[in-house]
């Protein structure tokens, strides 16, 4: 493989898209930090967020190279939410886009090829959305990633929409008022349904996994709303693991912000094959990418 090119690695989720740059031979020279990157809620921000957290990985790198760094000299490995919809992928595959070469997969793809190296296994992201799958014989098996609000069950997002779907209910006078309501009324800036319901309507993903913000230190008080919530959450997340793994005797990586949460809720089976990630999703999609460049090139 040419020297000159280089490999980025994105991974792009809900909330941020990440980017790492690496040489051929696989030395970190920079990464950058954008915003959301879910293709099939926002294609077009998806891009904006990718070509920004590149910018700054490229823009860090460059500062420590002789000679700058182009787009068109960069083999880009895409890890997206959304990527595992077949349309949006196809769609987004249309791009024009600068790089030498760009290769998408789904954020989760990413980060199991990462999270074992390449090497067979199973991964559940549990972050603004949630989802799993089990590399197997080359080839991924998926469980839930359908997307808010149909599905990702047990995410930042969908625990954020109950907690204001709850909220609403307190303020109907169907419920008492308590913890949750209120910090999500503070939150949020007002006690108004009217305004909530306003506010809301133009809510993304992103927004509501924000509100598990003011429910971590409720559910640590062991607040009795919060912690039924993230119970519910949790046993999906067991049923998820349990789907999983039951074919295989292969290692379970658990990756997102909400991870070390939900791990502590598992059977001691799952906790058994629990293991730590032994690459970031972004070394995933370099893998991925660098695969395909060697499959076109025929290596």
């Amino acid at each position: 493989m040419s020297s000159d090119l280089f490999f980025i690695g994105i991974d792009g989720g809900g909330t941020k898209c990440r980017a790492r740059l690496e040489d051929s031979k696989g030395t970190l020279l920079g990464e950058g930090v954008s915003g959301p990157a879910n293709i099939m809620r926002d294609s077009e921000l998806a891009k904006a967020s990718m070509l920004d957290a590149i910018s700054l990985a490229i823009a860090s790198a460059n500062t420590n190279c002789d000679n700058a760094i182009g787009l068109s000299q960069c083999v880009v490995g895409a890890g997206l939410a959304g990527a595992n919809i077949a349309s949006a992928k196809q769609v987004f595959e249309t791009w024009t886009h600068p790089f030498h070469s760009l290769h998408v997969l789904s954020d989760l793809h990413a980060a199991c090829l990462g999270a074992h190296d390449g090497e067979s296994g199973a991964a559940i992201i549990i972050g603004t959305g949630s989802s799993g799958t089990v590399w197997h014989n080359h080839a991924f098996h998926d469980v839930g990633g359908h997307g808010f609000p149909i599905g990702d069950k047990a995410s930042g997002a969908w625990l954020g929409l109950q907690a204001v779907k709850h909220t609403l209910l307190c303020l109907d006078e169907l419920a008492p008022i308590d913890a949750l309501a209120t910090q999500i009324c503070s939150a949020l800036k007002t006690n108004d349904i009217n305004d909530i319901v306003s506010q809301c309507a133009t809510f993304n993903t992103h927004h509501y996994a924000a509100l598990v913000e003011q429910m971590l230190p409720l559910l640590y008080a062991k607040d009795e709303t919060v912690s039924a919530l993230f119970e519910e959450g949790a046993a999906y997340i067991e049923r998820m693991a349990q789907r999983l793994l039951a074919q295989h005797d292969y290692p379970l990586a658990m990756i997102g912000g909400l991870s070390n949460v939900y791990s502590t809720y598992f059977s001691d089976s799952i906790k058994a094959r629990l293991v730590a990630c032994k690459a970031t999703p972004q070394q995933g999609a370099i893998h991925y990418a660098k695969a395909a460049c060697f499959q076109l090139k025929g290596e």
